[in-house]
């Protein structure tokens, strides 16, 4: 292992070349073997990060991103000195082979960050923007194939995707496009519509600095008198709403002068901000023969004055006008206009997702986890319910007669956006492994870690649509005190 790792330098798979191999001995306080960090870069921004454990156990598990993307999401983490002080489960507790990119950018990297690089006029900017879309996806898949022959001389007996947020959207790329490739997923926080998340970032971030849209101030107040109204819907008040289809809150409620609103003006909304609380907590994006182009979100600390950076960069991916990273040309954004040349554009670029693809893959037989954080203020949580039970319907219509028998969908209750992907809060990693290998399906797993609030917690992740009701006289920040009940 050693003497491969040292002569890796130089060698190329998929067209990606190692440009470093380190050598990272055995570590038993962080648990690992010794292993090889392998780093790539295929050209034009495109880099690639491999692990080899010594102890490889025929995984093989790749991370999707987030955002735009711009930086590999590695496996292992270092100190300001450079000293290892952590390296992910899916290497230490799966002995995986860990594959990641950067997305086909580099964020700190001044004309190859996303998405300005995508319009920058030259081949390169056209192939990242490629790159991001879905074809990084296929080099470090294949790179990665190539770095385990190097190693091992075989190919992985078993391969996953797993990411949240773009990282989500990358793991439903990834068995789209590749699903020979793999065994299983895991795809979170992300709701299976690049389009219609496109038309909700864009549309919100066109009111930014109207009189329409509320302060942040006014975003938190709104969303902690939700809470307040609906925290004791799972039987004990503790800051998190986790009976969500309990939850009835009327933001009318919070419009200045109301009884149940706030005395400050600072905080209550305004007669005009009130359609747009409205709009985004439970109300619909439709297109103009009335067809649900997406669902509002459930409730959750956000201000949607800030979604134009993702929201004008995916419109401009579509359309292919840069002009729409501008906050003046967001703020002309019209659904009904607008709508269908961003769902085409989407398409013909590869970023968007093909649902009836997903329901293949799950139809066959493959493995398919997917969740979302339970107050996620970015991604509507709606909407991935939504679009799940259309995939679902399309499965069964491929002759797959219950679904949950190849697909699970989690709410994680509490958490904020991206909330619950770390390994180390959720173990995703040994629910989609025990389902693909020994065939136990997940029914209920745990959450450990901090709720969008801030405050450390132990929750029950329940298989939708169950929520985790409170056993009184039990720690109200213990997993044990709860148990997954129908709504």
């Amino acid at each position: 292992m050693k003497a491969t790792c040292a002569a890796m330098v130089g060698k190329t798979y998929a067209s990606a070349t190692v440009t470093a191999a380190n050598r990272i001995e055995a570590d038993s306080t962080l648990g690992t073997s010794g292993m090889c960090q392998v780093l790539a870069t295929r050209a034009p921004y495109l880099d690639i990060e491999v692990v080899v454990p010594d102890n490889w156990s025929g995984r093989y598990w790749q991370q999707g991103g987030g955002g735009f993307d711009g930086r590999i999401p590695s496996a292992i983490t270092k100190n300001s000195s450079g000293a290892v002080t952590a390296v992910t489960s899916a290497v230490t507790a799966q002995a995986a082979v860990y594959a990641a990119s950067n997305g086909g950018n580099r964020s700190n990297v001044a004309g190859q960050a996303a998405p300005a690089v995508f319009f920058d006029g030259t081949d390169a900017g056209k192939q990242s923007m490629t790159d991001y879309a879905y074809a990084s996806l296929g080099t470090t898949l294949y790179f990665a194939k190539g770095v385990i022959q190097e190693f091992f001389k075989q190919d992985s007996k078993y391969r996953y995707f797993v990411g949240c947020s773009n990282g989500g959207r990358n793991a439903a790329i990834a068995v789209q496009r590749w699903p020979e490739e793999f065994d299983g997923a895991v795809s979170g926080c992300y709701g299976f519509s690049m389009p219609g998340q496109t038309v909700a970032w864009t549309s919100m971030a066109g009111l930014a600095g109207t009189p329409a849209m509320p302060s942040s101030a006014q975003w938190s107040a709104v969303y902690k008198a939700a809470v307040a109204s609906c925290d004791a819907a799972d039987n004990v008040t503790d800051g998190v709403i986790a009976n969500y289809s309990k939850c009835t809150f009327d933001p009318a409620t919070q419009v200045c002068g109301q009884p149940l609103a706030s005395t400050d003006p600072a905080l209550c909304l305004t007669t005009a901000q009130l359609p747009t609380v409205q709009k985004l907590f439970g109300g619909t994006w439709t297109d103009a023969l009335g067809n649900t182009i997406y669902s509002g979100y459930g409730w959750a600390s956000t201000n949607p004055a800030s979604f134009g950076g993702l929201g004008g960069g995916y419109v401009a991916m579509a359309t292919g006008d840069a002009s729409w990273l501008t906050a003046a040309k967001q703020a002309t954004f019209d659904v009904n206009v607008d709508y269908g040349p961003v769902a085409a554009g989407l398409q013909a670029v590869g970023a968007d997702v093909d649902k009836i693809a997903i329901a293949k893959y799950i139809a066959s037989g493959k493995k398919f986890l997917t969740y979302h954080d339970g107050a996620d203020g970015l991604l509507s949580i709606n909407e991935h319910t939504r679009n799940l039970n259309t995939v679902y319907s399309i499965a069964k219509g491929m002759g797959l007669a219950d679904p949950s028998t190849s697909s699970r969908y989690f709410i994680v209750p509490g958490t904020g956006h991206g909330g619950s992907q770390a390994l180390t809060q959720v173990r995703w990693d040994d629910a989609i492994v025990k389902w693909v290998e020994a065939g136990t399906a997940p029914t209920q797993l745990t959450f450990n870690g901090k709720m969008s609030t801030g405050a450390a917690k132990s929750i029950p992740v329940c298989q939708y649509p169950q929520y985790p009701r409170y056993v009184s006289g039990g720690d109200v920040n213990s997993a044990a005190s709860y148990s997954c009940t129908a709504p």
